[in-house]
């Protein structure tokens, strides 16, 4: 497999590589229009003042005029009519004398052999240590024609700076790669614990503690996989208590059906039992009937891509009919309602937001005791359309108000076989459908407030 790290490394001597040889080939092209035809014309100048001064020198003196050129770091070769070579310096590892250098001797030419010489690549004919790679002058002598080929010699050509700088870009080199090589491991780190932390997640394993701390994209990163992991956590443990949830609100009613059930099966019934417990047996059909249509709805809510069907109504009218239809248990009750509602025509899906004004209603006589007081609202704040409904009930603490809005969770347990804990969830999703806000205020005791804006 490869590995992001060992990807690094590689690109990473692929770049070092890549710009050695765009660097060598640029380099090529600077020494082939511009250094190389400047140091054939400095040789060929120092090699015309060799020559200037060695036609005035008898033939005895120049050996030794020769040699002391050579000290001076030249490579010097001379041939002579008989095509003799005699060599004066450090010896060329090529020593092959070719026609055009030989043509020189008696002649008026000049052979450019470095300005020419194209035996290795680009810029390292520059330091070929081959006869041919000379500037060539032809002389004379006590009339005998001879040619001499002379170039700097390499070793004199490297001065100390030059080892210096060589030294400087080759420690440079080694100090980038290291620090490359760390750099990928300050990267690859974090992400291997990354990619741990995805396989426990893969095997549903939820608690994870990530000890990456540090403040760029990859830090980031890791704190939203953190957050990830913990909301992946609460959801399948909320997945979980909404099946277990679900399990017991279908298994409490379904047993009271069965159970009565068995009882009417007893011929020793009288009629008034009989009717008592076939009113037990709707009464949790209805209850079944109701949750199974809350849990559709709220899947149905789940699709965010479902559409709603929007259409233009009064709100009053609606508000009006749901509290005509509540009436009789307000009466049963001995509660108080009163309620302002004023003309006013939305926009919204009329089917939806009934099971919203349904849910906050039904809530609100749910826990309120009897002979309390009711109070529901409707009026406009400008573009917004706001509902309010306020009990007087027994409110809702600090703690449960954070969780109210949950699927399943109940304020209060006595009154759980009241309650599916699964209309405010409905609300929300409703109202978030709407692009509106749904607000709760509720003091333990004293009642709670719903406010609906749109």
């Amino acid at each position: 497999m490869k590995t992001l790290y060992k990807q690094y490394i590689v690109v990473t001597l692929l770049v070092i590589i890549a710009s050695l040889v765009i660097s060598m080939l640029l380099l090529g092209q600077l020494y082939n229009n511009k250094i190389r035809v400047d140091t054939d014309k400095e040789h060929l100048e120092i090699a015309q003042e060799v020559v200037d001064i060695v036609k005035t020198m008898p033939v005895e003196s120049l050996d030794n005029y020769f040699q002391s050129v050579a000290k001076l770091g030249y490579q010097l070769v001379i041939v002579d009519e008989s095509k003799k070579v005699t060599s004066y310096g450090a010896k060329f590892a090529d020593m092959t004398i070719n026609e055009e250098m030989t043509s020189l001797i008696g002649s008026n030419d000049i052979y450019h052999g470095i300005r020419n010489y194209k035996q290795n690549f680009s810029i390292f004919n520059h330091y070929a240590n081959d006869v041919q790679n000379t500037i060539g002058v032809p002389f004379q002598v006590e009339n005998k024609n001879y040619a001499m080929f002379i170039r700097m010699d390499n070793a004199s050509m490297f001065t100390e700076m030059h080892y210096l700088i060589v030294g400087f870009l080759i420690i440079c080199a080694i100090i980038i790669f290291i620090a490359m090589v760390l750099l990928a491991r300050q990267l690859v780190q974090p992400l291997k614990k990354l990619q741990q932390a995805t396989e426990q997640i893969a095997q549903e394993n939820y608690d994870i503690q990530l000890d990456i701390y540090r403040e760029d994209e990859l830090g980031q990163l890791a704190f939203q996989f953190q957050k990830m992991a913990q909301r992946l956590k609460e959801n399948d443990q909320l997945k979980k208590d909404f099946i277990n949830n679900v399990s017991h609100d279908f298994q409490s009613p379904l047993l009271n059906i069965q159970g009565y059930a068995s009882v009417l099966k007893d011929a020793e019934n009288t009629e008034e039992e009989r009717i008592q417990y076939l009113e037990i047996i709707e009464q949790e059909t209805k209850r079944l009937s109701a949750l199974t249509k809350q849990l559709l709805l709220l899947s149905s809510l789940d699709q965010k891509n479902l559409p709603i069907e929007k259409k233009r109504y009064y709100l009053d009218q609606q508000l009006k009919e749901l509290l005509f239809t509540k009436r009789w248990i307000l009466d049963d009750q001995q509660m108080e309602l009163i309620y302002e509602l004023e003309p006013i025509e939305i926009y919204a899906d009329q089917h939806l937001m009934e099971q919203v004004w349904d849910n906050l209603l039904s809530n609100a006589i749910r826990y309120s005791e009897p002979k309390g007081k009711i109070v529901v609202t409707c009026y406009r704040d400008n573009n917004t359309v706001v509902v309010s409904i306020q009990d007087e009930g027994i409110g809702i603490s600090k703690d449960d108000l954070e969780r109210v809005k949950e699927r399943f969770y109940r304020v209060d347990a006595s009154r759980t076989n009241q309650s599916s804990g699964l209309g405010l969830a409905i609300v929300t999703e409703i109202v978030a459908r709407h692009n509106g806000e749904f607000l709760i205020e509720s003091e333990l005791g004293k009642g709670t407030t719903v406010t609906v804006r749109l």
